[in-house]
This record gives structure tokens, C-alpha cells and sequence, in this order.
């Protein structure tokens, strides 16, 4: 359920924003505090060099985000995370770490939402704590920040995670073909793009793939996410109807594979065609955030969805105040994702919003999620729920048609 007694929203402008940083050398302190004052940063920031101090400075003030380092005396980073996320929840927690051990890939992955490796560059560290901040401003409801803030996994249906796991005993298992499998399920996608693109690895370019992921990552760093008990969380039914979810993860696939179609036949480029790929497969993940935390409040939506014959993103509306569009692309971005598929994310009811005057990976998407939900209905009645006058706009209406050949082609070799 949605946390009780929240705050309420207020005007981001009015409110400066405030950083707490946390590292047991006082020269990096004194290094990142001279970094951010030659760049003219506007931030509000405080210093601490103890994790107790640190919550100390929490339950005096409020921070918008919190850096700290791994590695402490008494009080580690992993260790301080823990508490910020149970006492703190809406503070977005970013680890700064000079050594990207495995064990510590593992034991941050569930605690941090971002990673930067020590020594962090000025240009580096001012455009993740931007990023940090503006997505803070992504999300109105303070409730359903904290909800998101707090997950640390998105449910994993229990098939799929025994697949990945016998699939691990198999000798002549390649990383690609691991990937391939990781891909089929939305939780572990997200969750292996958020470590791959963290600063552990030293990957200076965004990986956007499943399967490029699980390729940069390698066979023991996959086969130690998937047997720790927290990386990959299972799916608690908590009353809801298991076989949505599974039938979700399998129009999530389906859009995916469908979307990277139609933006190769549109000829957008590999990023795009990539970001379609992916951003298809996640673009419902909000639903999984929503199911897993609020049950019972998704229970009516589904039942506003069967009643009152509405699309589930204005029925979420109704019903929590925002739509799994915006729930999902904000738990992306807060993981780091690359921005082409958490905008694709947000926008893929609205691709018009994305782009007016190009067709882009939301807008992909967009047709794919329709074109899925039209192949899979037994309703002949069944209206599409398309922007077609955005695709009148863009000159692509009549590639519909086309589109909706894909859409056949992809269900029959899947």
C-alpha cells in the first residue's frame, strides 16, 4: 500500500536542492566540495566524514540525495544505505567506491540506486547529481516516490529465473545466450542494464541490450547476481491473479520484438532501434512496481479496466494519480538506464509528447503495445488505441498495415 501521512508536494523551484555527502577522507570531501563550487553549482551541500553523523544530518534536515562512500570504518556505505532507504526512502542514494569487487556489485546493487567510481571527474559527478535531481521533480505523489525509491528488484516470475538458473549448469552456455534469456523477463532486464551501466565496470558508453549487457558482464558475474537470494526478487502473489503477470511479461516481450521491428523498417538508428527494443520490453514495468506494492489498489484498476471499459493508464490515473508509464520510467531513470529508453518508457502513450515531429522509439513502441493488444484479443470489436492522427502528422498512417504485418510475423516465430 501507499505509505500513510506523506508530505505533500511542493513547488521544486521554491525548494533549494540539498546533497549530503559522506566519505571517511576528509581530502575528498574537500576535493568534490571545491569541484562543485568552481562549477557554479547552486546545490546546497553538506559534508560528513561518519555514516552515523550522516543519519544524524537526515533527521535534522531533509536531502535530496545522499553520496556516500563504500568503504567506512563502523558504518560502510552498503550498510548506511540500508538505513537511508527504511528512515529516508524519497533521498536518491549514490555510492561512490574505488574498488568494484564482485562482492560489492552485490551487496550495493540492493541499497544504491547509482554508482560512480573514486577518483569521479567534475563533469561526471555534476551530470549524475543533475540527473538525480531532475528526477526528483519526475514524480508528483511523495507516496509513490517512496514506493519507488524503496525497490530495489522487480518481481521475476519464478519460470523464468528457473530457466536462468539451470541454463547456468550447462557448460557450453554462452553470455549471449544468457542474455537472450535474462531478456525474456522484465525484472531481470532491468536489473542487469542498471548494474551493467553503472560506473563498476568502466563502460564509457550506455549498454542498452540485455544481451550486451550480459556479454560486458561475463558468465560468473551473471551466475552471482542470479543466486544471490535479494538481485533477482521472486513475484509474491499478494492476492493477485499470477497469470496477469505472466501474460504481462509476455506482451512486454512480444511489444519489444515487434517495436525493434518497426523502427528498423522506419530506418531509425541502431540507438533508437535499440532503445525500441528494450524500452518495449520495460514500457510495463510500472505495473509490475504497481502490483507488487499495491495489490489490492491494482486489483481496481483492473477491475475499473473490465467494468468501466477503460485503458489501464486512465484507470491508474483514477485510481493512484499517475500512470505506470510515469512509475516505470521514473524507477529507470533512478536506476541510471540510458535516457532513450526511459524516455521511450514515458512517452509510449504519448509519443507525440517525446517528439511532435519524428517518429522515435516511443512512438515504436506506441503502436507495438496497440498492435500486441489487437493480435491477442478474442474481441472483434476491438478498437485500437493508436495516436493515429500523430501518425497522419508524421505522413505514416498507411504504414499501419505494414506495421501489423510485423506485428503477425514476430507472434508466429516467437
Amino acid at each position: 500500500m501507499l505509505p500513510d501521512n506523506e508530505p505533500r508536494a511542493v513547488n521544486a523551484a521554491a525548494v533549494p536542492k540539498r546533497i549530503l555527502f559522506v566519505d571517511d577522507d576528509q581530502g575528498v570531501l574537500d576535493a568534490i566540495g571545491r569541484t562543485l563550487l568552481d562549477a557554479n553549482s547552486d546545490y546546497e551541500m553538506a559534508f560528513t566524514t561518519s555514516g552515523r553523523e550522516a543519519l544524524r544530518k537526515l533527521e535534522q534536515n531533509a536531502f535530496d540525495v545522499i553520496v556516500a562512500d563504500m568503504h567506512m570504518p563502523e558504518i560502510g556505505g552498503a550498510e548506511l544505505f540500508t538505513e537511508v532507504m527504511r528512515l529516508y526512502p524519497q533521498t536518491v542514494r549514490i555510492l561512490l567506491s574505488d574498488n568494484a569487487g564482485l562482492d560489492l556489485v552485490l551487496r550495493s546493487s540492493t541499497t544504491a540506486h547509482q554508482f560512480l567510481t573514486k577518483p569521479c571527474d567534475a563533469a561526471t559527478l555534476r551530470r549524475t547529481l543533475d540527473r538525480a535531481l531532475r528526477i526528483r521533480e519526475m514524480l508528483a505523489s511523495p507516496g509513490l516516490r517512496t514506493v519507488v525509491s524503496r525497490m530495489t528488484s522487480l518481481p521475476t516470475l519464478p519460470a523464468m529465473y528457473t530457466k536462468l538458473v539451470a541454463s547456468l549448469d550447462d557448460p557450453e552456455i554462452s553470455s549471449r545466450e544468457l542474455g537472450e534469456i535474462i531478456a525474456q523477463d522484465v525484472g531481470m532486464t532491468a536489473k542487469i542494464l542498471q548494474i551493467a551501466n553503472s560506473a563498476f565496470f568502466g563502460l564509457y558508453r550506455y549498454v542498452a541490450n540485455p544481451s550486451e549487457a550480459a556479454v560486458y558482464l561475463g558468465i560468473d558475474t551473471i551466475r552471482a547476481l542470479t543466486l544471490s537470494t535479494t538481485v533477482f526478487s521472486a513475484f509474491q502473489e499478494a492476492g493477485l491473479n499470477p497469470t496477469f503477470i505472466g501474460q504481462l511479461q509476455q506482451h512486454s516481450m512480444a511489444t519489444g520484438i515487434v517495436a525493434q521491428a518497426i523502427a528498423k523498417a522506419e530506418s531509425l538508428p541502431k540507438k533508437d532501434c535499440d532503445a525500441s527494443l528494450v524500452g518495449g520490453l520495460l514500457h510495463d514495468a510500472g505495473k509490475l512496481v504497481l502490483a507488487a506494492n499495491c495489490p489490492q489498489e491494482y486489483a481496481d484498476v483492473l477491475a475499473l479496466m473490465r467494468k468501466e471499459g477503460m485503458t489501464s493508464y486512465a484507470a491508474e490515473s483514477q485510481i493512484f494519480g499517475a500512470t505506470h508509464a510515469e512509475i516505470g520510467s521514473y524507477l529507470l531513470w533512478l536506476w541510471g538506464l540510458p535516457d532513450e529508453v526511459c524516455r521511450a518508457v514515458a512517452f509510449h502513450h504519448n509519443p507525440r509528447e517525446c517528439s511532435a515531429t519524428a517518429f522515435t522509439a516511443a512512438a515504436a513502441i506506441h503502436v507495438a503495445d496497440a498492435l500486441e493488444h489487437e493480435r491477442a484479443s478474442v474481441d472483434p470489436t476491438f478498437q485500437m488505441d493508436t495516436d493515429l492522427d500523430f501518425l497522419k502528422t508524421l505522413g505514416l498512417a498507411g504504414r499501419v498495415p505494414a506495421w501489423r504485418f510485423l506485428c503477425r510475423v514476430a507472434a508466429f516465430w516467437k
